[in-house]
Order: C-alpha cells, then sequence, then structure tokens
C-alpha cells in the first residue's frame, strides 16, 4: 500500500473532479460515477482520515422477501427491522450498535460516514417510509457486540429504484456483506449482477441460504452463485425452514457449512474485526481503480462530440475569415519590408533614395488636393471594407445553412442543443444586418507586423547578392517615387496583387513599378504573401466572429473540453496512486 496520506490527497482530487453523475451520456457511466462518489465520500476517505476505527461494519442484503430484516433481528438480539411475510417493508437503511459505540471517536467515524439518525428506545425507526440514500436509522441496543454495527438494507429487486440506490449508498461502505438467498433466488441473473458489483474486486461476503430443505441442494446452489459471482466467499450458513420463526415466536437460527464459525461469532468477536476490515480496504481500493479506469475513458469518450463540434466550427469561422481577408491585403506594407531590407543591405543607395521620399510625399498630397477639387472629398470608407464586411456577412449566413442538419440531429447534452439553437436561429440572423463594428480589424496592427517580418525575411532569403540585387537596389530608387501610405490598402479579385483591382496614389506609373518590382524578386512572392495575409488575418477576423456570434456555444464547449480532460486526466493520475 502507498503512503495513506498522499493516497488521501489523490482521491479528494479524484473526489472534486468527478462531475454530477448525470452528466455522462452513458446510463452505465452515471451508476459507476455515482457509486464512486459514495466510495470515496463514505468509505475510502472516512477511513484514510485517521487511524481506523475498531468498528465492523455489516450490512445484510438480499432480494425481495428472502428473510433479511429477519436475520437483522437474530442478529441484534431483538426486533428492530419490520419482519413480516408480505415482505418489501424495508425501504431506508436502519442499523443496530452497542451504545458504548456511539461515544467518542467511534461516533465521530460513524458519523463521518452516514447521515446518521438516532431512534429514540421504545420507538420505532420509520424504515418503511422513503428517505435520502446515506441516511442511517441507529438503534443502541446491549445485545450487540461491542465493535458491530449490523445494518439492514432494502430489497435491491424492489419496484422502487430509489431503494435499490438507498442499498447501493451503504454497501460500499461496509466490511462484510451478508447476503441472504434462497432456492428461488439464487440464480436470478438480476441477484448475481447485483451481488458482483456489491463485492466487487475481493470484498468479504458471506452467504445465508435461508429456507433450506436439503443440505446438499443448498451447497449446490451456494457454489453455483459463488462460482457466478467470480469469488467464494468467506463463508456459507444455512437457515432451514422454521415455523416458529414465520410465527414471530424465536429468532432465526444459522448453521455453518463447511467448519465455519458461528454467525454471530465470526461478526462479533474482536480477533476477525483488523483481518476483515484490512480486507475490505483493500477490495474498496481496488474496486474505487476499476471505476477510475472506466470513468477516465467515459471521460475521454464524453470529450469528443464537443472537440468534434468546437474544431469544426472554428475551422469554418476560419474559412470565413480567411475569404475576408483576400479581400484586402495590406500592399504598403510589402512596399516598407522590400524598401527596408533594401535600404538595410545598401547605405550608398539609402542615401541616394532619401530625395524621393520628400519629392513622392509632395507631388501624392498635391494630386489627392487636385483630384478632390473635381471629385469631392473622398468616402469616409474605403470600398474594400465594404467588400470584407460582405464577405464576412456572406460567410456566416452559409455557416448557419451548413449546421442546419447538425442542429437537428444533436442528441447530446440539453445546454449544447440550447446554446445550438441560439447560435444558428433567426435572432442571430437578424444580427447580421447590423453593423458588425470590425472597422478597427482592418488595420490590425499585430498582423501588419507579421506581414511586415514575414516580408523582410522573404526579401532576404531571395536576394542572393551580385548583379540581380544590384537591379533590385536601383530599381527601388525609382519605385521610392510611390509613397508607401499611398498603397494602402490592395483589393485582390485574382488570389495576387493584379492590375485590375489596384489603387497607388492616384498615379498611372505606381502600378506597374510595383508589379515589376514584385516580379523581380521571383514568381511566387505574390502568392506566399497573400496567404501570409489570409492566414494571420483571417484568424483575426475569425475570433472577431466568435467574439460577436458564437462566444457563448463555442465558450461552452470549451469548458466542457476542458472539465471532461481535467477529469479523465486526474482520475488517471489517481489510478496508478492505487495498487492493483
Amino acid at each position: 500500500m502507498k503512503d495513506l496520506a498522499h493516497l488521501r490527497t489523490a482521491l479528494e482530487s479524484a473526489r472534486d473532479t468527478l462531475p454530477s453523475p448525470e452528466s455522462f451520456p452513458e446510463a452505465a457511466d452515471a451508476d459507476t460515477a455515482r457509486r464512486l462518489l459514495e466510495r470515496l465520500r463514505r468509505d475510502l476517505l472516512p477511513r484514510l482520515g485517521s487511524a481506523d476505527a475498531p468498528l465492523l461494519l455489516v450490512a445484510i442484503a438480499g432480494p425481495n422477501n428472502v428473510g433479511k430484516s429477519t436475520l437483522f433481528n437474530a442478529l441484534v438480539g431483538t426486533s428492530l427491522s419490520p419482519a413480516r411475510p408480505e415482505g418489501g417493508l424495508t425501504k431506508q437503511c436502519l442499523a443496530a450498535a452497542h451504545p458504548d459505540t456511539w461515544t467518542g471517536s467511534l461516533k465521530d467515524f460513524l458519523t463521518r460516514r452516514y447521515d446518521i439518525v438516532p431512534v429514540v428506545s421504545g420507538e420505532a425507526a420509520p424504515v418503511d417510509q422513503a428517505g435520502p440514500a446515506g441516511r442511517l436509522y441507529l438503534v443502541l441496543a446491549e445485545a450487540v457486540p461491542r465493535g458491530l454495527v449490523v445494518m439492514d438494507t432494502p430489497d435491491f429487486d424492489s419496484v422502487y429504484r430509489d431503494n435499490r440506490e438507498r442499498a447501493e449508498a451503504l454497501l460500499v461502505t461496509v466490511d462484510v456483506l451478508v447476503f441472504v438467498v434462497s432456492r428461488q433466488t439464487y440464480q436470478n441473473a438480476a441477484l448475481v449482477d447485483f451481488l458482483r458489483a456489491a463485492v466487487g474486486h475481493g470484498r468479504p461476503y458471506l452467504l445465508v441460504y435461508n429456507e433450506a430443505t436439503r443440505e446438499e441442494v443448498a451447497r449446490g446452489h451456494l457454489e453455483k452463485l459463488a462460482s457466478d459471482v467470480g469469488h467464494p466467499p468467506l463463508a456459507r450458513y444455512l437457515a432451514p425452514h422454521q415455523p416458529e420463526v414465520e410465527a414471530g415466536e424465536k429468532p432465526l437460527a444459522t448453521h455453518p457449512l463447511d467448519g465455519a464459525p458461528s454467525l454471530s461469532a465470526l461478526l462479533g468477536e474482536a480477533e476477525h474485526v483488523r483481518s476483515l476490515k484490512a480486507r475490505a480496504l483493500e477490495a474498496s481500493l481496488r474496486d474505487a481503480r476499476a471505476e477510475m479506469e472506466q470513468l477516465a475513458r467515459a471521460a475521454t469518450t464524453a470529450a469528443h462530440e464537443p472537440e468534434r463540434l468546437r474544431q469544426r466550427l472554428r475551422h469554418e469561422l476560419l474559412t470565413v475569415g480567411r475569404h475576408a481577408a483576400l479581400k484586402a491585403v495590406p500592399a504598403d506594407v510589402l512596399v516598407e519590408a522590400f524598401r527596408d531590407e533594401l535600404d538595410a543591405r545598401s547605405a550608398f543607395h539609402r542615401y541616394v533614395r532619401l530625395p524621393f521620399r520628400g519629392l513622392a510625399t509632395a507631388l501624392t498630397f498635391l494630386s489627392r488636393q487636385v483630384r478632390r477639387s473635381f471629385t469631392g472629398p473622398e468616402p469616409t470608407s474605403a470600398p474594400v471594407v465594404q467588400v470584407t464586411e460582405d464577405t464576412l456577412r456572406d460567410g456566416v449566413r452559409r455557416m448557419v445553412e451548413l449546421f442546419a442538419p447538425e442542429v437537428a440531429a444533436w442528441h447530446g447534452d440539453a445546454r449544447t442543443r440550447e446554446l445550438l439553437s441560439e447560435a444558428f436561429g433567426p435572432t442571430h440572423l437578424a444580427r447580421l444586418d447590423e453593423p458588425l463594428g470590425f472597422e478597427a480589424l482592418h488595420a490590425h496592427a499585430a498582423d501588419r507586423d507579421s506581414l511586415y517580418a514575414f516580408c523582410r525575411g522573404l526579401v532576404g532569403t531571395e536576394l542572393q547578392g551580385g548583379m540581380r540585387e544590384e537591379m533590385l537596389q536601383t530599381f527601388t530608387t525609382l519605385v521610392y517615387s510611390v509613397p508607401s501610405a499611398g498603397a494602402a490598402v490592395v483589393t485582390v479579385a485574382t488570389g495576387g496583387f493584379g492590375h485590375d483591382a489596384v489603387i497607388w496614389a492616384g498615379t498611372l506609373l505606381s502600378t506597374p513599378l510595383l508589379e515589376r518590382f514584385v516580379d523581380m524578386l521571383g514568381a511566387d512572392i505574390r502568392e506566399r504573401v497573400t496567404r501570409k495575409w489570409a492566414d494571420a488575418h483571417g484568424t483575426t477576423l475569425a475570433q472577431a466572429l466568435e467574439r460577436r456570434f458564437f462566444a457563448d456555444l463555442l465558450g461552452h464547449l470549451d469548458t466542457q473540453v476542458s472539465a471532461w480532460a481535467r477529469t479523465a486526466s486526474t482520475l488517471s493520475e489517481t489510478t496508478s496512486r492505487i495498487s492493483p
């Protein structure tokens, strides 16, 4: 066994990271999560919180009307649990212990495990009424051996599902399970499944065969049951048919098989307590390990659907953003990068070009003033901005059509279904007619800086010195007649820097000069620069669309994926701390 303090810390982490059982998509996983939470909260963490109390916790379980309450009354020495022929009367757990048990550290130990309701002497516990799982009515009786707590549990096969849940909430905490069967029930499939789950990976259990008529028949039935469960009981007992017991005149008598001690001696004598409790702890840890492994796999699986959906959404948004970014590639960044890189390579050419900078700026200012005198003020919003935003709106509308089948067919959690309906519903469609408010993004500084660095790198890579670089240096002096601020935006209609959609500072010479300049660097430069801008600025536009139209949905999906991943990771790490 590994260090108990570290083990307790790991189990606490597992408990805290587990989502509500209802969160698991599969019913079987939800049941396992519910059982694991009860095991951690009521069994393992109290056991590991301090030195184990010298108490043996014993639960009596079995199907409806098999004699559980009758056996309970016999073990505690008095009639405490309702036991009548119609059966099915116990709907909550009832326990009995010696009065000395309900004092000091023993009392603290029990209250950490259960929601205990003490029963006043002489009063009947209302166990025939429904109540919450984990509640334990406790009767103090002198006839119960010191150090023993005996519990009577509801029928696991009752028509009331809550009965089974209340029984399971207690059974994961006990040291020893006493399971009562009869010749009518021993091979019932539901009984076998319940017992196999209850005793799990080695929890000590005893079998009591009630209403036995022939010993050899009972032995055969008990051997078949033990084989189905997967590991044998500590001991087996027969309870022959006893009319006096049925009439309430005598307590139920049990007889051990195979030389085992009597049932009362095995459960009530101190010499057996520590061994039984040690076996119970080891079994509970093995059960917890198996449950955590199952839930870690379930958590990983549960993350697949929200992960798939969020990746698809962001992929489509990026596609829309890239397509819109291609409508406005900032050519001034390209020009500045070329100029700066070439200037850095030749001090001579840099000084020669200085006069051209002031001349180009002055000519550009004059040409604009002359143009305005004929055409009026320039429009406040560049046409390319409107084209870009129209492209974004059209892209979102196509997304709505694309995801319509996804929304209709969603079978996952209700909250995601609700957010899908909102994100792709008429309310969001109506918002597409409003201004997007992305004006500031069209001159996004980080994207422009990224493109500038990329273009500088391209020029540095393509230039190898020699005559070709000298030609470019000379040619750049002519390009300086085009001020970079005048080449603010290129609207790309052809997938590159094309003549058909370029406006350069109002001069006819600038476009062919830039075209020639770029062509001298390499045939694929346009494509590479355009692709870089589409990747960088397309991501920026996609993120803006996400914040405006899909923030709630994608935020929910991100939270789901993160939570499931954290659950799977924590459970997997905790299982590694539990000895196999």
